[in-house]
């Protein structure tokens, strides 16, 4: 069942609730009225973990996971959201199911609506900054109608002017303070829980896992720099995030900074922007004076030239001081497109970590680790069946990412409808999903195909030549790429010679046109789809 079936399944409960109290210049925010006898950050933790359970961790880190209990009050409880945009989708996909949850726990029902247009970060919010020590003791506080107050005041002008300061002198010691920083605070927030004891080895990962505890471990770096690379799904993220968590438990002392690519370009060019010395130098300063620093999704930096090389300079100074980098990469250093050489070269000089597709005996684990939190999370007495966990291992071969959120979707369908987990019936689940089984196609094996179909090269598909016979297989290769893969429309333009998004927009209109109109070009793509759907 899909998210926006929602409303249609269980529509309004017909009561009536009291005009919720809008606190004027607040964050927006949703209000949630709820019982003087309900615990409200006890009620938020379990709706939480349904939308955990429903959504999957994707879709739920992506949106519903942004959501933070801000305050609380006799009346109603305050969920902070980042900005009206993210509260109008929040509301549109997944308002319903949020009512839905919240009743479940309480009788009153949530209204969804926007306050002010900035978002100020709660101060019960965690970031991976040294937190003050009035900082640590809030946190440590439980929550109460004290603290609420205490959170409305997180969006005061003393912090919104802190927050516009980032690259300041006022921040330049600060690793977590440089641009960025809601963004960073949620994803952060978000990945807490990404440890060592959940990550499930195998044998097609185990060298990477292997590493990652080494690095959270050794204070000396003996492998510099380490890379991890795999397709999306695999692991990577979770094994960056563990490594940050049990090095800073390891030794508090320790300086590490984990900061994703897209955090990494967007503060460097703010910076740049800034055309002060300052900024330049307190940027530098957050990545350099680290004892372990961490870059997720390394390979989106390669595609911006400025801010290659001061990830290249980044490095050597790094290396040359003896502290310890980690990256993750969805791909091998070589096969970085745009990469200087200098780059690659230097990523290849250090250690290669490959985590590859799991295989079906790591996909049981994988199951079995699922069924073993789900049970922890307040359904003990779920049970699946041998043969029905045999049959969803093999059927969903893509990624553990893929696998996991096939798992959700069937158990929460199953659960909902008042079915038990059999083989059977999470074969009728399945179909009935968008799961197909099937590993998505990379765009590399998508230009590979298409080029082979047409019976040009693959220098001639990722080529700037322009004869028809070239430049309509090269559009073919867009449109399915588009259609198959998660990348987006700029990823996609890269992946073929470095071209802009807008001609892939235009490739995918031209072939969605031509497909009515040519019906051997259209035979041809079919014959493709067949290819990639197995």
């Amino acid at each position: 069942m899909f998210v926006s079936d929602w409303h249609d399944k269980f529509g309004s409960d017909g009561k009536t609730s009291p005009k919720p109290t809008v606190v004027q210049n607040s964050p927006v925010k949703i209000v949630v009225d709820t019982l003087v006898s309900n615990n409200p950050e006890q009620v938020w933790q379990q709706v939480q973990g349904k939308l955990r359970a429903l959504l999957g961790d994707r879709v739920h880190m992506s949106w519903t996971g942004q959501l933070a209990l801000q305050s609380a009050d006799e009346a109603h409880v305050v969920l902070s959201v980042p900005s009206k945009f993210v509260a109008g989708r929040i509301d549109g996909k997944y308002g319903d199911l949020v009512r839905k949850l919240w009743a479940e726990c309480d009788t009153r029902r949530v209204e969804i609506g926007n306050g002010a247009s900035k978002l100020e970060m709660p101060a019960q919010m965690s970031t991976h900054a040294q937190p003050s020590s009035s900082q640590t003791a809030q946190r440590n506080k439980p929550f109460s109608n004290k603290q609420a107050g205490s959170n409305k005041q997180a969006g005061s002008n003393k912090q919104a002017g802190s927050n516009k300061q980032a690259g300041s002198n006022k921040h330049a010691g600060s690793s977590q303070q440089v641009g960025g920083q809601v963004h960073a605070q949620n994803q952060l927030q978000n990945k807490d829980r990404f440890t060592f004891d959940n990550f499930v080895v195998g044998g097609p990962n185990e060298l990477a896992f292997a590493v990652a505890r080494r690095v959270a471990s050794a204070l000396e770096s003996q492998y510099n720099p380490i890379v991890i690379h795999g397709p999306h799904g695999m692991g990577k993220t979770h094994l960056l995030y563990a490594v940050k968590a049990e090095a800073a438990k390891k030794d508090p002392s320790r300086r590490v900074r984990l900061i994703t690519a897209e955090d990494f370009v967007a503060s460097f060019v703010q910076s740049v922007r800034a055309q002060g010395r300052t900024e330049i130098d307190a940027f530098k300063s957050s990545l350099r004076d680290v004892d372990l620093l961490i870059i997720d999704d390394a390979h989106f930096i390669a595609d911006k030239p400025g801010s290659q090389e001061e990830l290249m300079h980044t490095l050597i100074s790094l290396v040359d001081s003896g502290k310890q980098i980690l990256l993750a990469s969805d791909r091998h250093p070589q096969a970085i497109n745009k990469a200087s050489e200098r780059l690659k070269s230097y990523l290849c000089g250090g250690l290669l970590c490959d985590i590859g597709a799991a295989d079906y005996d790591l996909r049981l684990r994988i199951l079995d680790r699922l069924i073993e939190r789900r049970r922890a999370g307040g359904h003990p007495a779920l049970a699946m069946p041998s043969d029905a966990r045999d049959h969803l291992a093999a059927r969903i071969n893509a990624t553990p990412r893929d696998l996991e959120g096939a798992f959700n979707q069937v158990v929460a369908r199953l659960e909902f409808l008042g079915k038990p987990l059999t083989l059977e019936s999470i074969q009728e689940a399945l179909a009935h999903s968008r799961y197909t089984g099937q590993a998505r196609p990379t765009v590399d094996k998508i230009q590979r195909a298409t080029a082979k179909q047409f019976g040009i090269s693959m220098e001639e598909m990722l080529s700037k030549r322009r004869a028809r016979a070239i430049a309509r297989p090269r559009q073919v290769a867009m449109y399915l790429a588009k259609m198959l893969t998660t990348r987006s429309l700029p990823d996609i333009g890269r992946r073929f010679g470095g071209r802009d998004h807008t001609t892939v927009i235009h490739a995918v209109k031209r072939i969605d046109q031509l497909r009515a109109e040519d019906s051997g070009l259209n035979s041809n793509i079919e014959t493709l789809l067949e290819t990639f759907n197995g």
